[in-house]
């Protein structure tokens, strides 16, 4: 008898921890395509948030990071949706991602900090500029990650080992690094019942083997599609003009516009949003955009950048750059990020007296820009002068 009673208790302690374990979602996204993606933009994700309507949110930052208010600099949807969303809204946050330690870094990659660029940022890729090139960045809906076709994509990453040992610490660390994120996950859901639907909201290739992982522990998966799909009344609704000089910084001024790849959809939107503001800002890019669609010359151009900087004073900051560290002149897609707006007027009017082939007033401009830099400052903006403004 007590060895039966004893099953019976066990059985009853397992079907109640069961019963009692809450449901996930987890929203796999791209790193700062709501910026250039129209179904993925920032207010896509309020509004996704606002379906679930979760008892709290876990966020692509580790604790140790987060208590310092310290985030991936490339993780728009990060820090300046879902977390500034989740406060207004009280919604509790808790930070799941795992770091290496510096000297493992260091072992492994000859880099003590993975989030320190280069003195020169490359042109994409790994500590260089954020750029979008593929048509599915532009066009994959915000439920992209739950298709089973993207599931096996990943997988097949997951699963393919390089031809030679010695370079694959960059795919064991991903692998390790997902599996303590959903370790660190299932920590945070043992603090709340089957009442409860916690939100994930990270990177797309972290998805699949979390919710395996999870799946596996008990815990009820449910897909971010279920919810519907967000409609234009949600956009409209939780639409904000960060949003839009945010679409607009990223869309018209970093690497995007570099390489020629924009989207007019969002930055239209963006403009519909801002129709009735008037700031020198929003002025500023709707020249940089009357030039890019071909509206304007260079010397039109030059000509309304100069009533600009009448009325723009040197304190004038963007909206929004992207800049984290202040040491620098560039942010994560943008290399001359960092400048205020009336030394940004400055470099466009540069630009453009460049491409008119009058060079004594182009060096003129960016001896006006590099005028009270640091020696630190100067030289990197001389290098990104070079490289993308000649």
């Amino acid at each position: 008898m007590p060895k039966f009673l004893l099953t019976v208790f066990s059985f009853i302690i397992l079907c109640s921890a069961h019963a009692q374990k809450p449901k996930v979602v987890v929203l796999g996204v791209g790193h700062s395509t709501q910026l250039i993606n129209f179904n993925q933009q920032p207010a896509a994700i309020r509004a996704f948030i606002n379906k679930v309507d979760p008892a709290a949110i876990c966020i692509e930052r580790s604790p140790e990071e987060f208590t310092r208010n310290d985030f991936y600099e490339f993780t728009y949807e990060q820090q300046y949706v879902v977390v500034p969303y989740a406060k207004a809204v009280m919604k509790t946050l808790h930070p799941i991602d795992w770091l290496p330690a510096d000297m493992d870094s260091d072992l492994a990659f000859g880099i003590r900090n993975l989030e320190v660029p280069r003195f020169i940022r490359g042109k994409s890729g790994f500590l260089g500029f954020t750029v979008f090139s593929d048509e599915s960045d532009f066009e994959d809906g915000l439920y992209f990650a739950d298709s089973p076709e993207y599931g096996k994509r990943i997988e097949k990453w997951y699963a393919q080992h390089p031809e030679k040992m010695s370079l694959d610490f960059p795919r064991r660390l991903f692998l390790y690094r997902t599996f303590l994120q959903a370790k660190r996950i299932e920590k945070v859901l043992e603090n709340y019942s089957e009442k409860d639907t916690i939100l994930v909201v990270i990177g797309s290739f972290h998805k699949n083997d979390i919710e395996k992982n999870l799946a596996e522990n008990g815990y009820a998966i449910i897909q971010p599609s279920s919810f519907g799909e967000i409609s234009m009344q949600d956009i409209n609704r939780n639409f904000k003009s960060e949003d839009a000089y945010a679409i607009l910084s990223f869309n018209l001024l970093g690497m995007q516009s570099n390489i020629n790849k924009l989207n007019p959809k969002i930055i239209n939107h963006a403009f519909d949003y801002l129709e009735k503001t008037t700031s020198a800002e929003k002025e500023f890019f709707r020249i940089k955009y009357d030039l890019y669609l071909s509206k304007m010359s260079s010397k039109q151009a030059i000509g309304h950048y100069q009533k600009l900087l009448s009325i723009t004073d040197d304190t004038t900051v963007f909206t929004w750059n992207g800049v984290k560290d202040k040491m620098r002149i560039d942010s994560y897609f943008d290399p001359f990020g960092n400048l205020s707006l009336k030394k940004r007027i400055r470099l466009e009017i540069a630009r453009e007296f460049h491409k008119m082939g009058n060079e004594k007033m182009y060096k003129k401009e960016i001896d006006n820009i590099s005028e009270g830099m640091n020696d630190y400052k100067k030289q990197m903006l001389m290098v990104y002068v070079q490289k993308y403004l000649m």
